[in-house]
């Protein structure tokens, strides 16, 4: 497939390219001021003909909903609102069939730990927080698209920490490896089960695991028997 990787100068971007770049055609892009040498592509995301560009032939799309970028509150609001609004319009209007938007369980931290969290339980982040209030936006306009038929949209809700090649920490309850983040990105971008718009929760298994990744383990079959374990 060829992928756009959003907010590609961003360490969850770097980990997921790292991760596809032998299965699929990548093309790498971020704002202007993120974007550094030949490899990303800049693109301030706006209602023109650069965004139709940046789309064309394009299978499918990851985007980084939490963490892509940083800067003020009103940049991030302005990014995962508007700019994503403009992203997509123009990734539907190319035919570009899926949309996997990467957020985060941090949108759940706030819960006790003994709480049996699932992807229906809605998310409602404190507006204190810019980075979750963001990521809680950018998943509402990826939902309207999808609502509207526009694009399909598997939204994936990554644990935390990422881990790298060290383990986990016994606190680290809700931890993901790097590992993991990648083949569960693999496994929405190709996965034929999904409807118009699914979330799914994604961490690594752990001992005292918060959350539990049932509805990965049954959409996302390359990666359900690391999940069971």
């Amino acid at each position: 497939m060829n992928v756009l990787i959003t907010s590609a100068a961003s360490a969850t971007a770097q980990i997921i390219a790292d991760a596809l770049a032998g299965t699929h055609t990548l093309r790498l892009t971020d704002l202007p001021r993120n974007a550094t040498g030949d490899i990303i592509t800049p693109n301030d995301l706006g209602h023109e003909a650069d965004t139709d560009k940046l789309v064309a032939g394009i299978d499918a799309i990851v985007n980084i909903g939490f963490q892509g970028q940083s800067g003020t509150a009103t940049h991030l609001i302005d990014y995962h609102t508007r700019r994503m609004y403009n992203l997509l319009q123009a990734a539907s209007d190319a035919g570009v069939a899926r949309c996997v938007n990467i957020s985060t369980l941090r949108l759940y931290e706030d819960h006790e730990e003994n709480l049996v969290v699932t992807e229906k339980w809605r998310t409602d982040p404190s507006a204190e927080n810019v980075e979750l209030l963001s990521a809680h936006l950018v998943e509402i306009v990826c939902k309207e698209f999808a609502r509207d038929r526009l694009i399909q949209v598997a939204n994936l809700r990554l644990g935390w920490p990422f881990v790298g090649g060290s383990s986990a920490k016994p606190e680290d309850t809700a931890a993901i490896s790097h590992g993991m983040i990648g083949a569960a990105v693999n496994e929405a971008l190709s996965t034929s089960e999904l409807i118009q718009w699914q979330d799914i929760h994604v961490q690594s298994p752990v001992d005292h695991q918060r959350f539990i990744t049932k509805t990965a383990q049954n959409l996302l079959p390359g990666i359900a028997s690391e999940l069971a374990q």
